[in-house]
């Protein structure tokens, strides 16, 4: 936390001081294992310290996306005899039992630093590697298979939905090309690696969540000077 704080307040003072730069574009995440992406979109702000490092911090929201693979789904029972007894639907048998796909999206605030080689951050051709700090927040929400609603509802004690925090570290690198008095184009790959996650309920990630993720992105980059 304080490595973030830290980037935050020279990142301010960079842009109170001299230039910064505003960028935004595409993005992918594939966790390892994982056997579908995740689309979604970023934008973030780069600050040069020179025209070889600069320092950055970008926000990432990859939408949602549906488990491949479904948990139970617990149902219970809204109806009962006068002695208590559940009352199944006509013609069917007591199931309480529905399949539940979990969907899951991801929210990814980063900060880094970034090394510059060829033209530098502000001309031409350049390729660029780094390191990075992060924190996640993944939404777990639960779709069911349609079951009888007039005799069942979800048990609330048994629901997947919930959320998982996260925070990690990455390496990352990309190219990017300047274009004068337009803006630069770029595309940067990071592996990332996290080293702590806290799940709200023990089945909320499904199959979908991953400690190892690939992140993919192709934008645009304005730079800013006063």
């Amino acid at each position: 936390m304080r490595s973030i704080l830290l980037i935050i307040a020279l990142l301010i003072s960079g842009i109170l001081s001299a230039q910064v730069s505003i960028n935004g574009g595409g993005s992918m995440l594939v966790g390892f294992g994982n056997p579908q992406p995740f689309g979604g979109f970023h934008i973030g702000v780069e600050v040069p310290r020179d025209d070889a490092v600069t320092i950055f911090g970008r926000y990432t929201h990859h939408f949602k996306r549906r488990s491949l693979l479904p948990i139970p789904g617990y149902l219970s029972p809204t109806q009962f005899d006068n002695f208590g007894n559940a009352i199944p639907p006509p013609g069917e048998l007591y199931t309480p039992v529905v399949d539940a796909f979990p969907t899951m999206n991801y929210n990814i605030i980063e900060g880094g630093t970034r090394y510059y080689l060829g033209n530098g951050f502000d001309y031409g051709f350049a390729a660029y590697g780094g390191t990075s700090i992060m924190l996640i927040f993944n939404r777990v929400k639960a779709e069911y298979d349609p079951f009888n609603e007039e005799y069942y509802e979800v048990d609330n004690l048994n629901r997947p939905d919930g959320s998982i925090f996260s925070n990690g570290f990455g390496l990352g690198g990309g190219v990017k090309y300047s274009f004068t008095r337009i803006g630069t184009l770029y595309f940067d790959t990071n592996i990332s690696y996290m080293i702590f996650a806290q799940a709200s309920h023990i089945a909320v990630s499904g199959d979908q969540y991953s400690s190892l993720i690939f992140n993919f992105n192709l934008c645009f980059r304005k730079d800013i000077l006063w």
